[in-house]
């Protein structure tokens, strides 16, 4: 027996020297780098196993035990990476690094067993039958390192059997298979080893035959079934194992080879026939693809074929024809398809839920506003205008809610367009001042205007948005403050060619922002503390929508706030100056006083105006508002009506309202354009229809101009007057 183990030791030191060399030969992976560093650490603990069998005491003994543990030691950790980079299995680097240092730990141990209880606690050297051993019982780290072996072993055959099981390929599944006997081999003799299963294994350490068997298999799925030939392993997988269907004809226009996926795609390529009609007929197809730059559909699969030539010493030896499936992209493409055709129908009902929610708010809205005017115009009792100016604020109010939805939905659109014009800055902030003033006082709070007289007296930029970010800063610092103050700072600094960049802050003394409330400041429909803040009114939009509309002019929303304390709110646009002149003073003139003394623009008792609506109470606003104008108006609830009036009548200008029953605006338009005499009236959209793009609507459908609901009179008057022939006009004494 003590002969047949050296023999197995000295045959299997051939064959772990064999496995070296092979990979040596073939080194280009880390599954090489892996194997020979685990037939390396073999090697030492076999002829280290040759010198404990020739020992003839303890101390020989341990010194070729210390030896044999240099290669022991790593063996079952080294095999375990092996099999994990053989499968493609994933194990971080920090993993590997802790494994290793774990057994470089135990090790050191090992080098003091004589004088530490770490590994060994007990040691005795004996002969038995011819076989010198080491009696001994384990101590913590053999424990330790006992369980790593046999995880190694154990989990390395379950991950490499599971890798058989999913393998198709014949050649891999034997691969495979050699190598997962190998490895069960190792695992079993450990196994035996540790717990003494068999006789044997209390004479001397029975892994030799363990890795004796393995190093046997190992060589078999080697050398019979080219484990480490990475090449033809790659060569293999990439041409039989991918998607890609193969097909390479000759220079003769023959067929000289496919592979599996396209013997898949054509059952007739694999009946044996590579030169008959059916395999022209596949080339031709491939072709005739290739030149429409069409994909093929087979199999409920799409591939796009293409063609490269085959080149030898510059000649040109055939073709090669590749079918990529890219069926994933298809599907994924029109996936991409539907889920747009899903967002632009989402789009566009959520277009016309925005069109029909601003007609039917801004319908009696436009009622309300209109009467109350007329209330605040004609009536001489203080309490009864105070009743009417709290009817004109809530409907205001909510006008501004509504607003704020629609110019939401513009900008989210795109559909918001910068608009610059010439204007004075002066005019600018004092509107804003007598906008906000009584807002202001009526909360008890101090109102603080800075103004740079040096401003430019002329400026160009978009006058309305600039105003409405700036009267959303004011709104949200009066809603958010109780006390203190407000300061509205307005400045500017030269931007140079020609332009300024006009500063423009709001200070206050309000309750302030929470750091962590900062990320949900432009949150659409999103207010701060909304438990705290839940009767602050507003739609949550005003300073999402500033901030969209200073990107869109290129500029961005700055803020500093303390939490309790106040905050500043604050932006700069860039501004063409017209006229370098200083403004001066903003010319700031108190509103109080004759906040309600309505003047008309002008008379026009010669003119006449026809105005269609469906609802008789918008003709009767519309009709109160003009009174004092002296102006001719008739008055059609319907379509039908107003192509008859217009047919017997001459009308400088037609107010048609676009959402009707039966024949809506756009076709009565169309009808009465028809009809249509030499003095054409021009035309205006009346309506509440004030989504992003109306305006554009309407006037690709053959309106002059548009206004929207709710009507103001002076807005109203001054349209008017702007399109009335000069002879009709008769200007007031006191017309603005």
């Amino acid at each position: 027996m003590y002969q047949f183990v050296i023999t197995v030791l000295y045959l299997t030191i051939a064959g772990l020297f064999a496995v070296c060399w092979f990979a040596l030969r073939k080194w280009s992976t880390r599954i090489h780098a892996y194997l020979f560093f685990s037939s390396v650490a073999n090697l030492v603990y076999d002829a280290a196993c040759l010198l404990e069998l020739r020992a003839k005491d303890q101390d020989s003994y341990v010194v070729a035990l210390k030896m044999g543990y240099i290669g022991r030691i790593w063996i079952g950790l080294a095999l375990f990476l092996f099999v994990v980079e053989l499968c493609g299995t994933y194990i971080p680097s920090f993993v590997k690094g802790s494994m290793a240092l774990v057994h470089a730990i135990i090790y050191i141990s090992i080098l003091e067993i004589e004088r530490t209880d770490l590994y060994y606690n007990y040691m005795e050297f004996v002969i038995e039958d011819g076989f010198p051993k080491l009696i001994h019982t384990g101590g913590p780290l053999y424990f330790v390192q006992s369980a790593l072996n046999l995880f190694y072993t154990f989990v390395g055959v379950f991950i490499i059997t599971l890798k058989f099981i999913r393998e198709k390929n014949p050649i891999a599944r034997k691969r495979y298979m050699m190598t997962s006997i190998a490895m069960f081999s190792i695992g079993a003799s450990y196994v035996i080893y540790y717990f003494k299963l068999i006789p044997l294994a209390k004479k001397f350490d029975v892994m030799i035959f363990g890795f004796a068997i393995g190093t046997v298999f190992m060589l078999i799925a080697i050398i019979k079934y080219r484990m480490l030939d990475a090449e033809s392993l790659a060569r293999k997988y990439v041409v039989d194992e991918l998607s890609e269907g193969i097909i390479v004809i000759d220079a003769e226009g023959k067929i000289a080879y496919f592979n599996k996926p396209a013997g898949r795609l054509f059952p007739e390529l694999t009946k044996g026939n590579l030169s008959g009609k059916g395999a022209d007929n596949i080339i031709e197809r491939i072709r005739f693809a290739i030149y429409c730059d069409e994909p093929m559909r087979m199999d409920n699969r799409v591939f796009t074929p293409r063609a490269n030539s085959l080149m030898q010493d510059g000649t040109n030896v055939g073709t090669i024809y590749v079918l990529a499936d890219d069926s994933e992209h298809y599907r994924y493409m029109e996936e991409l398809r539907e889920q747009k055709e899903i967002a632009d129908e989402a789009n566009k009902a959520k277009s016309q839920f925005l069109a029909n929610m601003s007609h039917e708010i801004r319908t009696p809205i436009n009622a309300i506003l209109g009467m109350d005017e007329m209330i605040l115009r004609d009536s001489s009792e203080k309490e009864i205008k105070e009743y009417a100016d709290d009817i004109q604020t809530s409907g205001r109010t909510l006008l501004t809610l509504i607003n704020d939805i629609l110019d939401f939905s513009k900008v989210e659109e795109g559909k918001m367009e910068i608009v610059p014009v010439q204007y004075d800055p002066g005019l600018m902030v004092n509107d804003l001042v007598n906008m906000v003033s009584d807002r202001i006082a009526q909360k008890g709070i101090k109102f603080e205007v800075i103004f740079d007289r040096s401003i430019p007296k002329l400026l160009k930029g978009d006058e309305i948005r600039i105003k409405q970010c700036a009267m959303n800063l004011l709104t949200n610092a009066i809603k958010y403050t109780d006390s203190g103050a407000i300061t509205f700072a307005v400045g500017a600094e030269s931007a140079g060619g020609g332009s300024i960049m006009l500063n423009i802050s709001v200070k206050d003394t309000g309750v302030g922002i929470k750091p962590e409330d900062m990320q949900n400041l432009f949150s659409p429909f999103v207010r701060v503390e909304g438990k705290k803040n839940r009767i602050i009114e507003g739609s949550g939009l005003g300073l999402s929508i500033t901030k969209r509309l200073l990107e869109l002019m290129g500029s961005d929303i700055h803020i500093k706030s303390k939490y309790g304390i106040g905050s500043e709110f604050s932006f700069s646009v860039s501004q063409e100056v017209l006229n370098s002149e200083p403004v001066g003073d903003y010319g700031h003139r108190d509103s109080k006083g004759k906040k309600h003394v309505y003047r008309e623009l002008f008379h026009a008792p010669d003119a006449k105006i026809l105005v269609v609506d469906d609802i008789k109470m918008n003709l009767t606003v519309i009709t109160k508002l003009l009174k004092r104008t002296e102006i001719q108006i008739d008055t059609a609830l319907s379509g039908p009506e107003a192509i008859e009036k217009a047919a017997g009548n001459e009308y400088d200008i037609i107010f048609i309202d676009h959402l009707m029953p039966d024949m809506d605006g756009i076709e009565t338009l169309k009808r009465i354009k028809e009809q249509e005499n030499k003095n054409p009236p021009v035309y205006v959209a009346l309506t509440a229809n004030a989504i992003s793009g109306a305006r554009e609507m309407y006037l690709d459908a053959g309106f002059n101009d548009y206004i929207s609901k709710p009507v103001e009179g002076e807005r109203l008057e001054k349209l008017i007057k702007g399109y009335l022939p000069a002879e009709k006009l008769l200007d007031t004494p006191d017309s603005v």
